[in-house]
């Protein structure tokens, strides 16, 4: 008989199988039916011990961790498929907790739901057109403390699975036990049960707002100590992680006309994580004005000073973790220089060049000499066909450089672009290892 299988995204595809490959003990809490092309997060538990494994096992598929603030024990991942343009998000939780949750200096004061379920779930996990599933009665019991606790409501793409889901849902498993201790008076876990089966959400939706209260008053003391705890043991891999998950940078050079500030647009508004444009033309808008020696001297001077200025905004993007992408950079000074005064425009210039640090990539745009003089019609071509050698030179002269073809698309070049940042972005989180015990920590 042959084996039902199931619509997968590509890249959710090969992030499963990497993970069965090496034996990771996973599988999803929901949207089964939604693996074709996902619009959220991909949520899975997976056993906390083999969390560093996990990473490791989806590293050479460009799928890496990344930081997102006030999750608690939650690891995220992101990948990037450029064939479909498509974005893949997956929120990985090593342990069932429900409640609020901020940042760690409050997530121990916060009520909360805390379970220890997930290895009991993992043990009772099964497969459905070849994907770990949860068991239905487990499966109920996490989209319903899902909905009713962290989201405060029950949306309408989950009741009639929840609905359907109640007819295997036990009062008395693991799941429901725990539910029925801290649920408020008139109520238990068969009641739930029954509740979810009639459709009656508003008072579902009422009685978990009451569930982590009700779970914390039981031992105020002893949870939120350890809460505490928790966060205190988890507070050096998360350190480590803020920095490795420190931003990273991408300089887009080209001659004008190659479509850099629509690229750069383009990706920040698109990128997966959240993304910066800092514009770092050295003299764009000055060509053609006529000035004074003493007035040209003050605008040579301000640049280096223009150029940190607009470094340090880079910085600061970067520490918050965003991507920060240059729209041109102070490499351009490394072309040829133009007469009058070429000897003292060498000089200054390679002083420009190197007035502040290099990004982690850098795309230079290489546009056919045929489209650019459909663009530019009123430069020479001889003078456009030189332009474009001198970028090609300076694509192999610079450090992690890469030469791209500029000659498609709005689209085709920021899928493109897109790609080959986040194949160099994920190439170095993964090669920047991790400490020892990181594998347990929260965020990424």
């Amino acid at each position: 008989m042959p084996v039902e299988t199931r619509a997968v995204h590509p890249l959710l595809a090969g992030v499963f199988a990497a993970l069965d490959a090496v034996e990771i003990r996973w599988c999803l809490l929901r949207g089964e039916a939604a693996l074709a092309s996902p619009s959220g997060d991909i949520d899975m538990v997976v056993d906390p011990s083999q969390l560093r494994a996990m990473e490791e096992a989806l590293a050479p598929l460009a799928v890496v961790p990344v930081q997102r603030w006030g999750g608690g024990v939650h690891r995220y991942l992101l990948g990037y498929h450029a064939p479909t343009d498509q974005w893949i998000d997956v929120d990985v939780e090593p342990e069932f907790t429900y409640g609020p949750h901020a940042s760690f200096l409050v997530n121990w004061m916060l009520p909360a739901l805390r379970t220890s379920v997930a290895a009991g779930c993992l043990a009772r996990r099964r497969q459905e057109s070849g994907i770990w599933v949860l068991d239905p009665d487990d499966a109920f019991w996490a989209l319903l403390l899902h909905c009713i606790v962290d989201k405060g409501s029950v949306a309408q793409r989950h009741r009639a699975r929840l609905s359907a889901l109640a007819a295997a849902a036990s009062p008395s498993g693991e799941f429901g036990a725990l539910v029925g201790r801290h649920c408020p008076p008139g109520w238990d876990a068969a009641g739930i049960i029954a509740a979810a089966a009639a459709g009656h959400w508003d008072e579902l939706v009422a009685v978990g707002a009451q569930l982590p209260r009700r779970a914390t008053a039981a031992r105020p003391v002893a949870t939120r100590a350890e809460g505490l705890l928790r966060g205190v043991g988890r507070l050096p891999a998360t350190a480590w992680r803020m920095r490795r998950g420190r931003g990273f940078s991408v300089a887009i050079l080209g001659p004008d006309g190659a479509g850099k500030s629509t690229l750069s647009s383009g990706i920040v508004a698109n990128f997966g994580l959240p993304a910066s444009l800092v514009y770092m033309g050295l003299w764009q808008g000055e060509e053609g004005q006529a000035r004074s020696i003493v007035r040209a001297g003050l605008a040579a001077a301000n640049r280096p000073l223009k150029v940190w200025r607009r470094y340090l905004a880079s910085r600061y993007h970067r520490a918050r973790g965003e991507l920060v992408i240059f729209d041109r950079h102070v490499y351009d000074a490394l072309l040829p220089p133009e007469p009058p005064l070429v000897w003292a425009k060498r000089l200054f210039f390679a002083f420009l060049a190197h007035s502040a640090p290099g990004p982690h990539l850098v795309l230079v745009l290489d546009l056919p000499s045929e489209v650019t003089i459909q663009r530019r019609p009123e430069e020479r071509p001889e003078h456009l066909e030189a332009l474009r050698a001198q970028y090609r030179a300076l694509a192999e002269r610079l450090r992690r450089a890469q030469l791209m073809p500029a000659a498609g698309t709005p689209d085709e070049m920021r899928i493109d672009a897109t790609d080959r940042i986040w194949r160099a972005y994920a190439a170095r989180r993964s090669a920047r290892g991790a400490p020892q015990g990181a594998g347990c920590s929260a965020g990424a």
